[in-house]
C-alpha cells in the first residue's frame, strides 16, 4: 500500500514525509547533505521563496525550516550550514501541528547516525533469476534483503508491480 502522496511526484518540487514511506509506515532514512539553496515554489498560497538542501537519497529536495535548521546545528555543533555538506544524518518523519491540525514532517534527527554493514548491489541483470526463485519457493524478498541492497524499482520489479 502506497502513501496517496506518491501518486503526485511527478509534480511535486520537493520531498515530504510520504517519501518514507515504506509499506504502510515511515520509515527512517541516513542522508547525506549535498548543498544548500534557494528556490521559488508556487502553491496554494502563491509563489514563494523558500530554502532547500538537497539530499543525496533522494531526487527531489527538501524545503528546510528552521527547525530543521536547529537540529542541524544541535546535530553537528555548527550554525554554519558549509559544515554539514557531505554529513550524514537520519531523516525521519514527526507529527507537528500546523494550523490546528496534525501532520507529519520532514525532522532530522538529533541522535547518532547508525552505521549499517553495506550490502553489495543486486545487478540489474540479476533480477530475473531471484524472481524466478522467489517463484520457485527457493528465496524469499525478506531472504534477499538480508544479502542484496535492492533500488526501488528492482524491488518493485520483483513484487510485480
Amino acid at each position: 500500500m502506497a502513501h496517496w502522496r506518491k501518486n503526485f511526484e511527478n509534480t511535486d518540487k520537493a520531498i515530504g514525509a510520504h517519501s518514507l514511506e515504506q509499506d504502510g509506515k515511515y520509515v527512517p532514512q541516513v542522508v547525506t547533505i549535498e548543498r544548500f539553496y534557494d528556490d521559488k515554489i508556487t502553491g496554494s498560497m502563491g509563489t514563494e521563496k523558500k530554502r532547500f538542501v538537497k539530499l543525496k537519497e533522494f531526487r527531489l529536495p527538501m524545503i528546510i525550516n528552521i527547525s530543521n535548521y536547529k537540529r542541524l546545528e544541535k546535530f553537528f555543533g555548527s550554525f554554519d550550514e558549509a559544515d554539514y555538506i557531505g554529513k550524514q544524518i537520519m531523516l525521519g518523519a514527526e507529527d507537528v501541528r500546523v494550523a490546528g491540525e496534525t501532520m507529519k514532517a520532514l525532522r532530522f534527527s538529533t541522535r547518532p547516525v547508525e552505521v549499517k554493514k553495506s550490502l553489495p548491489a543486486l545487478k540489474d541483470e540479476d533480477v530475473a533469476k531471484v524472481k524466478e526463485k522467489i517463484a520457485n519457493g527457493e528465496l524469499t524478498l525478506e531472504k534477499l534483503k538480508t544479502m542484496r541492497t535492492l533500488t526501488k524499482s528492482q524491488e518493485d520489479e520483483i513484487k510485480g508491480k
